[in-house]
């Protein structure tokens, strides 16, 4: 059984450009603790092995797009390729599914 997906008209309710949410960030490669000022604050946690190997989780709530925005930006200006981010708070809140088309 499929999981339903939330309608486009629903969105805006759900999950807003100009709110502060929860984000879950994963990027490839290693980024110490001291970037989590930079970092809006968020909690940095490095897993795996050295260098390239090893995988950077980045947790905690934003103001809003715009300071995700900034976030992604930063990791890319680090050459850190992106390997997932996700609205924790929206899963949590709304169970909204993890991932559009996602079977039972």
């Amino acid at each position: 059984m499929k999981k339903k997906i939330p309608s486009k008209d629903n969105l805006p309710s759900m999950l807003s450009m100009d709110h502060p949410a929860f984000y879950q960030i994963r990027v490839q490669g290693r980024l110490d603790q001291i970037w989590s000022e930079r970092l809006a604050g968020m909690s940095v946690t490095t897993t795996g092995g050295k260098d390239i190997l090893a995988t950077t989780m980045l947790e905690g709530r934003l103001q809003d797009q715009a300071a995700l925005t900034g976030i992604l930006t930063t990791l890319y200006d680090l050459q850190l390729p992106l390997l997932s981010v996700e609205c924790i708070e929206c899963i949590k809140k709304f169970n909204c599914p993890e991932k559009a088309g996602e079977e039972d």
